[in-house]
């Protein structure tokens, strides 16, 4: 499990600043566990889109109040579960169309312009081969583009939690 930490030095210890916290994350979804004066541990509603927000990258999250800091330590699960569709659902995509479209290409139109199958000079399987890496074409720029949007979630998630703790001090910096 990815795990990323975070924290924010406060110029006085406060519970105000685990609050607002606590404030922002229950306002996108997030269930609490677990709460005391100086500790609470949240869960998250999971990440199903890239255009959701991004601090629902974060499965687990853990806030800690420690002398004049708070500590965040999140677990990425909706992070990594975003990436692992990514990374499967253009495969099986190509794969079950290229095996469709195998099946229809080959059997249904071959026969229909009288394409044979199973003799060494046929043609049929040769052309289901090529309607097979036709159907393949659209997903070959998902094999490059998969990391790279992994990557920036990733990323998304890093900096908004990043922002969730300096903008719970700042809040009761001045309150």
């Amino acid at each position: 499990m990815q795990t990323y930490t975070t924290s924010a030095i406060m110029p006085r210890p406060s519970e105000e600043t685990l609050q607002a916290a606590l404030a922002i994350l229950t306002n996108n979804g997030f269930t609490i566990v677990n709460r005391n004066e100086r500790t609470a541990s949240l869960i998250g509603p999971g990440l199903n889109s890239t255009k959701q927000n991004a601090l629902l990258g974060a499965s687990k999250i853990c806030l800690t109040l420690e002398g004049n800091q708070l500590g965040l330590e999140a677990e990425l699960g909706g992070v990594e579960s975003m990436q692992r569709f990514l990374n499967r659902f253009p495969l099986l995509l190509g794969l079950v169309l290229g095996i469709l479209f195998c099946l229809i290409g080959g059997f249904v139109i071959g026969q229909q312009f009288g394409v044979g199958f199973g003799a060494p000079w046929a043609q049929g399987w040769k052309w289901m081969l090529v309607t097979f890496g036709f159907s393949m074409l659209p997903v070959t720029p998902w094999i490059f583009l998969s990391p790279w949007i992994g990557k920036m979630l990733r990323t998304r998630t890093q900096l908004a939690l990043n922002a969730l703790v300096t903008n719970a001090v700042q809040m009761t910096k001045h309150a």
